[in-house]
């Protein structure tokens, strides 16, 4: 396509189809690491890493980030994830990691290198390998099927390199136990809160709002605009020209067997009385008898639907515990098993799941069968239709992408092959506010990556594919004073009020170290005292919420020493903590946790040792970087 030539990376589906390999396969495609090019960004042992190698694994790096974060990922979180180090880091540990595997003569046999490409999913056509479809993704971005395999080949060495490193990790059952008696631990805490909010006499003058507002005048600035014109591919506008034939209905029928099964699926309600997973035996045993009590008067003939609005604690209470249909999968073991055994009409003892106990009256059995082609022909016919559609309409798209360049006028070379123009209004990062336009915000991100009069490569949000091109910017500004006054007002007011409940905390605390009564300290500035009740450190704390540094803080107090040395800020309060009473994690539990907790840290282990090795690889390695070449 003359569009690949003339530009970099490829349309919106190879964006798709790359993310998924990379997801995979996280190294694939960097380049020859030992092509001589002028421009070297480092040597590993002699190796060259080109430029190029590094450039093109920063800007897939970089892709994935903005997959992640979306809008958010701006100029500062960039340089807080230092990405330029990443990518090279990244690529150092690569050279590493095969010059290792060479040197221990680590193989991979071309049938394991088939089976791995034949897995990949962006390579896959309803889940079978597709050879036409993988070679016109690689050829899209320029990468030959020998280069594909080499990087691929490498990826499956480092995997057998990281097992042959790890695989000697173990953990016993001392460290097990010593670790789930430090992770299920709890204390409690007596606490008084500061809440900004109650601070209202706060009195400001101009000169006051003035001064804040010059030392954060970069918050008050307006987003960038731009305005556009963009065209819409609509698959909906060319499937009235599709035609299928019985003969194409037959094929797919025949090619996709699997899309006709229908797995058995059991329709039922259920009334749940909620537990935590680690809840106390005590707690159980009420909650099941209250569960035996409903059972009672289902089975004595009241309404199952009735019972379950009137006692169940579960999301589907409104609607009566109506689960709809469900495979076996879907649903959790203990409550699938049973429901699977059952009869239409019947219901279940208490079952015990990790939501809780269950009552379950199962109303239907749709039992497992394979849809016929008759049955099956309407859909197949509709959905050949969405297919052929949409792939007119990407023709369509790239026909007029191919047809122009950044500059050219967009609009002008629509109406001259007939095709409908779309203009927007000034808009920001919110998007345009258009019904045909499926998601504004990607569009308007887009958009704003734009220069004016730049065309976009093919996008695809969710109801056909656009193109869309920049005609006027309009640049983010810091305003002026005035057009902001009354939110930089509040906006000081708010600051005055957490300085005064940060200090009234930290007065709080100093008096409490110095030997007063926690009850009477609170009550002199007007709070008082509130108990946390019992918390593991990795979890919220009770009526507070998730604040790591608080619950650090709070496992190292004890009896001796209550007060820790600083207060602590957690959605917007100010919290003056003591030590009030600790709880060792139940003994019992272990023998239940051990098996998966051990599996987990041996993985732990693992990758802490495949670091280590990584580690005191590099430490070894002569490695020499260009910093001024990646600048």
């Amino acid at each position: 396509m003359l569009s690949i030539m003339r530009k970099q990376a490829g349309n919106w589906m190879i964006k798709v189809v790359l993310f998924a390999i990379v997801v995979v396969f996280v190294f694939w495609g960097v380049g020859s690491f030992t092509s001589r090019q002028a421009n070297t960004v480092a040597k590993v042992n002699d190796e060259v890493i080109s430029y190029s190698a590094y450039r093109q694994h920063y800007d897939r790096l970089l892709e994935q980030y903005r997959r992640i974060y979306g809008g958010a990922l701006d100029n500062g979180m960039l340089q807080s994830l230092n990405l330029k180090e990443q990518a090279l880091n990244q690529l150092i540990d690569q050279v590493l990691m095969v010059q290792e595997a060479k040197r221990l003569d680590l193989q991979i046999a071309e049938e394991t290198l088939d089976q791995a490409i034949y897995a990949i999913p962006a390579f896959q056509n309803n889940g079978v390998f597709d050879q036409q479809r993988a070679s016109f993704i690689l050829a899209q971005n320029r990468v030959t099927t020998a280069e594909f395999r080499d990087g691929l080949r490498q990826d499956l060495l480092i995997d057998q390199l990281r097992e042959l490193v790890t695989n000697s990790a173990m953990v016993t059952e001392e460290e097990a136990r010593q670790w789930y008696d430090w992770y299920n631990a709890e204390v409690n805490l007596n606490y008084v809160a500061f809440s900004p909010e109650r601070y209202k006499d706060i009195t400001l003058t101009e000169p006051e709002v003035e001064a804040y507002f010059e030392e954060h005048s970069e918050q008050y600035k307006t987003d960038p605009q731009v305005k556009v014109v963009y065209l819409h591919f609509d698959p909906t506008a060319y499937k009235a020209g599709v035609k299928v034939t019985d003969e194409q209905i037959t094929q797919y029928y025949n090619e996709h067997p699997d899309e006709f099964k229908r797995e058995k699926t059991v329709e039922a309600r259920h009334i749940l009385f909620k537990l935590d997973e680690d809840a106390e035996e005590q707690t159980v045993a009420e909650q099941r008898k209250r569960a035996e009590e409903v059972f009672k008067l289902a089975k004595a003939g009241e309404p199952f639907d009735q019972l379950a609005r009137k006692h169940s604690e579960g999301p589907t209470r409104d609607q009566g515990g109506y689960l709809g249909a469900f495979k076996k999968d879907e649903m959790v073991k203990p409550f699938a098993d049973k429901a699977f055994a059952m009869q239409v009409g019947e219901i279940s003892d208490p079952v015990r799941s990790r939501f809780g106990w269950h009552l379950i009256k199962v109303e239907k059995i749709n039992e497992a069968k394979i849809e016929s082609l008759a049955e099956a022909t309407d859909r197949i016919r509709e959905k050949i239709i969405d297919e052929q559609a949409g792939k007119i309409a990407l023709q369509k798209a790239e026909s007029m992408y191919d047809a122009v360049y950044d500059g050219d006028d967009l609009a002008a070379a629509a109406q001259q092959n007939q095709l409908p123009v779309f203009q927007t209004d000034l808009f920001g990062p919110e998007g345009p506010r258009e019904e045909r336009i499926a998601n504004s915000a990607q569009f308007a991100k887009v958009a704003l990556g734009l220069q004016k009069m730049d065309i976009s490569e093919i996008q695809d949000f969710g109801n056909g594919y656009y193109l869309i091109q920049v005609t006027e910017q309009k640049a983010s500004e810091i305003p002026p004073l005035e057009k902001v006054f009354e939110r930089v007002k509040a906006d000081t007011v708010a600051l005055r009020q957490d300085e005064l409940a940060r200090k009234e905390a930290e007065k709080c605390l100093t008096d409490l170290k110095a030997g007063s009564d926690f009850t009477s300290t609170a009550a002199s500035f007007g709070r008082t005292v509130a108990e946390t009740g019992f918390f593991k450190r990795n979890g919220a704390v009770p009526d507070i919420g998730y604040e790591p540094e608080l619950s650090k803080s709070a496992f190292m107090l004890q009896a001796d020493q209550p007060f820790p040395d600083q207060v602590f800020k957690v959605k917007g309060s100010w919290y003056t903590i003591q030590y009030k009473d600790r709880k060792a994690a139940d003994a019992d539990g272990f023998e239940t946790a051990k098996s998966d907790l051990m599996r987990r840290l041996v993985e732990q282990k693992k990758q802490a040792a495949f670091q280590q090795w990584l580690s005191d690889l590099r430490a070894n390695g002569r490695i020499e970087i260009k910093r001024d070449v990646i600048q």
